[in-house]
């Protein structure tokens, strides 16, 4: 065996280092291809990133355009309830400057009237003059002061209904908003 072993030592020795450099050249290129890797890795990494900046941009762009509309729209009904509110407080101080005035009989309410016939049931002829009462004709009649209080108290039981169901819309909005089914703020009392 030893025969053996002087004969083999120099073709062992040149396996041993054709082993090392076709392992250091093997390593060499498996090094480059994981650093090639490793590159294509971070290019990768970093489009990524950049992709997501961009859809974030995008997203917190179309957010304040949202928060922008919102704003405006919000702006637009407060000026509108503002104006609504004023509009009401000039129309209720309107009505009861009249009712007042129709009260103390410094006003009187006058309705038009046409084709007038008079309590007797007959009519004038076609020859009575154009203001005569019974004529045919078209005028105006002044109402006394209770019945002229009455018919003014009917017009404004009206309005009063108007306004409660504007304000029942209102409260019903509200609502709508606080459970989240439409958008906005709701700034009537509860």
């Amino acid at each position: 065996m030893l025969a053996f072993l002087r004969l083999a030592w120099p073709y062992i020795l040149a396996a041993a280092i054709g082993g090392a450099i076709g392992y250091g050249i093997e390593h060499s290129r498996l090094g480059a291809q994981l650093s090639d890797e490793r590159a294509a890795h971070a290019r990768d990494n970093e489009q990524h990133a950049s992709d997501l900046n961009a859809i974030s941009k995008a997203a917190l762009d179309a957010e304040q355009r949202a928060i922008d509309t919102h704003t405006i729209a919000e702006g637009k009904i407060t000026t509108l309830d503002q104006q609504l509110t004023q509009e009401k407080q000039a129309h209720e101080a309107d009505n009861a400057r009249n009712r007042a005035s129709i009260a103390d009989g410094s006003r009187r309410l006058r309705i038009a009237v046409s084709n007038f016939h008079s309590a007797s049931g007959n009519q004038g002829g076609s020859g009575a003059s154009a203001g005569g009462v019974g004529d045919g004709a078209s005028g105006t009649a002044e109402l006394s002061r209770p019945f002229g209080l009455a018919l003014f108290a009917i017009a404004d039981d009206a309005d009063n209904d108007a306004r409660a169901k504007a304000d029942y819309l209102q409260r019903y909005v509200c609502v709508l908003q606080r459970q989240g089914l439409i958008s906005g703020t709701c700034t009537a009392p509860e």
